[in-house]
């Protein structure tokens, strides 16, 4: 082989040795890999109301998010939220509704292929925050007891507006 081929292919090794590790701020094991759908930027209306969800990208285990809700019946309400992979393994949802400063964790009950189920069964509601992704809409509900022996929930369809950070 000339020294020139010998360059050539370690550089092509180099080169696909340095494609096979994860990208910055994403390890390869990054329990939060699995939820890369839901970022992005995500609108929906209902009836009068805007409803805007932004997630980034999963990074260092972590994914930030905000929602704002604009009606004007209501005026607007707000969250804040962040999606954390925990020390331990497990997947934690933390919320700010409202602008509130309390923050509610919620624990990643089940997920799959554009699924996540987030729960929290020591409030009274909502006790599951769900998200699932169909083609480029994602579904979210908050879900909990009625009082009355039945199921409340809400559920907003946002349409994809654009990617994530």
């Amino acid at each position: 082989m000339s020294p020139f081929s010998v360059t050539r292919l370690a550089g092509l090794l180099l080169l696909g040795l340095l494609m096979a590790l994860p990208q910055s701020g994403q390890a390869a094991n990054d329990p939060l890999k699995s939820l890369n759908w839901l970022a992005g930027q995500w609108v929906g209306r209902e009836g009068p109301t805007r409803t805007e969800q932004h997630f980034m990208k999963p990074g260092d285990g972590v994914m930030l998010g905000m929602r704002r809700s604009m009606s004007p019946v209501r005026g607007a309400d707000t969250e804040f939220m962040r999606i954390v992979a925990e020390r331990d393994g497990s997947v934690t949802y933390y919320g700010q509704p409202l602008g509130s400063s309390t923050v509610i964790a919620y624990k990643l009950v089940e997920s799959g292929d554009n699924m996540a189920v987030f729960a929290n069964t020591d409030i009274a509601y909502p006790q599951r925050i769900v998200f699932n992704r169909y083609g480029g809409n994602v579904v979210a509900a908050l879900e909990g007891p009625d009082g009355n022996g039945g199921i409340r929930r809400f559920r907003w369809t946002w349409q994809r507006a654009g990617d994530a950070p």
